[in-house]
């Protein structure tokens, strides 16, 4: 058949429709790929003399009853200002969530998203009189995403829009990588799920382990304990569990889990076959 006869047949048993549904689908697919963090999961960073510093923190939980506020902004200003930190890294759980537990409003100070967001943009903690630029990169963990399980809501996208200075890296992990004059530097930033071991160091001992040969980073920072934990090497790896800003909430008293409120401030040397990597962790009791 010609062009033109094929084209009239098309038309003529349904053309018109089958091009609506095509935009449709299109419209369909973009949403899908919003949500779904379709996005380059490696940032990088430049050390022209091989040495830079960060801060690591995680579960923050803002939005529940045991956030603890005070301690979250005396960390920040303190890794700011005593210690000279310009780049923090957060493990995920930036807030409470929804319908997480049985129960769990109860122990929610503030709830649904919107709420959530407000406290949030009102408790980050930005240094006045100049525009911050990517000083938080985050990922998202599992009570973050109960947003999106509930609700189809790309969470991440939301807390970088209503805060300045916060850059959202993805969903559950992310990699940053340091290029120096001494080679690359990798850091792996992971909320990983299950339940808190009875030895602190086992679950993140066997993450290390399930990572394929070639993949394995530098350094791992690791969320969703609620534990503080430095192993300096492990697989060649240096993993971090970074510790929380939630107090022991009643849903982690019944099941003896304790909190490790604070946060961590590594100082890291990349050199030629080694690195040295320090940490202090800044711990909180009250």
């Amino acid at each position: 058949m010609k062009k033109k006869t094929i084209a009239e047949f098309v038309t003529k048993h349904g053309g018109d429709r089958i091009r609506e549904l095509e935009k449709q689908l299109a419209a369909e697919h973009s949403k899908v790929d919003a949500l779904s963090d379709a996005r380059s999961r490696i940032r990088v960073e430049t050390s022209k003399d091989c040495q830079f510093s960060f801060a690591a923190i995680g579960d923050t939980h803002v939005g529940s009853l045991y956030f603890n506020q005070p301690a979250f902004l005396a960390f920040y200003e303190y890794a700011t200002k005593a210690r000279g930190v310009k780049r923090f890294y957060h493990t995920g759980d930036v807030l409470a969530g929804h319908r997480m537990f049985r129960g769990q409003e109860f122990e929610t100070r503030d709830l649904g998203l919107d709420a959530q967001v407000k406290r949030f943009a009102l408790v980050v903690p930005v240094p006045k009189g100049k525009a911050v630029t990517d000083e938080v990169c985050f990922i998202v963990g599992n009570h973050d995403l109960s947003f999106k399980s509930l609700a189809g809501v790309s969470v991440g996208q939301t807390l970088q829009d209503a805060a300045p200075g916060w850059k959202y890296l993805g969903a559950e992990q992310a990699r940053v990588e340091w290029k120096t004059p001494n080679g690359p530097f990798t850091l792996a930033i992971q909320h990983p799920g299950g339940g808190t071991a009875y030895a602190i160091s086992y679950s993140p001992q066997k993450i290390v382990d399930s990572l394929e040969g070639g993949t394995k980073p530098d350094m791992l920072l690791l969320g969703h304990y609620h534990k503080a934990e430095f192993l300096p090497s492990y697989r060649n790896v240096a993993v971090c569990q970074t510790g929380t800003f939630e107090r022991q909430s009643p849903f982690m008293a019944r099941r003896g889990l304790a909190a490790h409120v604070g946060g961590w401030i590594f100082d890291v040397t990349v050199g030629k076959g080694h690195h040295v990597i320090r940490g202090e962790f800044v711990a909180f009791y009250v």
